[in-house]
């Protein structure tokens, strides 16, 4: 399965092959028979954060359409900074996005640049390296799917800044893609990067959520802890190691699993 990849250069390209790799009687005794019965039931049934709710609609796409955009040999389109481009890992060009395009057989466009976000243009500083005009860049894609990752590099723009920049990139891209489902992902730096990234974090989400845009959260889901983040960062403990993108990539495939299986208005909280 082909797969393209960006190699961290804003409008650059180049393509490669990727090997597919894989992956529950008296009233007295009466009256405590029917507390037993009640105490056994509660004990069966999940906790409600554990079940899944019916909430309002916040993604615009159903989960057929999801389910169609992440079945292998889906056009893919990636989006996103140093974790995308695989920054930490054996080589720094082999993270989440690689490992997940293999796992799904997509024909993806791997369009990673270290240091960039919604706001922040990176080292080079140039207006063409943020998330919006590299998405508009691409307009002559025709995606089945579009992810866009990020940003802990934003850690500099406040927040009605940053969310107003999300709705608006996020906004372009189903404009630009209006048959593509687009789905963003937030900030998954290790622990103790993670602290840091809280309100860039509810700045992304929230514009997301006034887009439509279904929205993956590692810091609500805590995926990184203090527990296993010294197994997963890598030595520079701002990025992943190959274990840690290894391990994000199958929580994302997770999540996506889910947009595309659980019942349209249903969340699992």
């Amino acid at each position: 399965m082909a797969r393209r990849t960006d190699g961290g250069v804003p409008g650059g390209s180049r393509r490669s092959t990727a090997q597919t790799r894989r992956r529950r009687a008296v009233p007295a005794i009466a009256l405590g028979a029917m507390c037993l019965g009640i105490a056994g039931l509660l004990v069966m049934l999940p906790a409600v954060s554990d079940a899944c709710q019916p909430v309002p609609a916040t993604s615009d796409f159903s989960a057929e359409q999801v389910a169609d955009a992440i079945a292998p040999g889906s056009d893919v389109l990636i989006v996103g900074d140093s974790y995308t481009t695989g920054r930490g890992s054996y080589d720094d060009v082999h993270g989440w996005a690689q490992d997940l395009v293999s796992e799904r057989q997509w024909d993806a466009t791997i369009n990673g640049y270290p240091g960039t976000g919604y706001v922040n243009p990176g080292r080079g500083r140039s207006s063409r390296a943020v998330y919006l005009s590299r998405i508009e860049q691409r307009a002559a894609l025709t995606p089945d799917l579009v992810i866009v990752q990020g940003s802990q590099n934003d850690w500099l723009t406040d927040s009605a800044t940053l969310e107003k920049t999300v709705e608006r990139t996020l906004r372009q891209a189903e404009v630009q893609w209006p048959d593509a489902v687009v789905v963003t992902i937030g900030p998954s730096a290790p622990q103790p990067r993670a602290e840091a990234t809280t309100g860039i974090n509810d700045a992304v989400a929230a514009g997301a959520s006034a887009v439509g845009v279904p929205y993956i959260d590692a810091i609500d889901g805590q995926w990184f802890t203090a527990m296993n983040s010294g197994s997963y960062a890598a030595t520079d403990q701002q990025h992943l190691n190959d274990a840690g993108y290894l391990y994000l990539a199958g929580k994302i495939d997770a999540e996506l699993e889910q947009l595309a299986t659980q019942p349209d208005g249903e969340q699992c909280l």
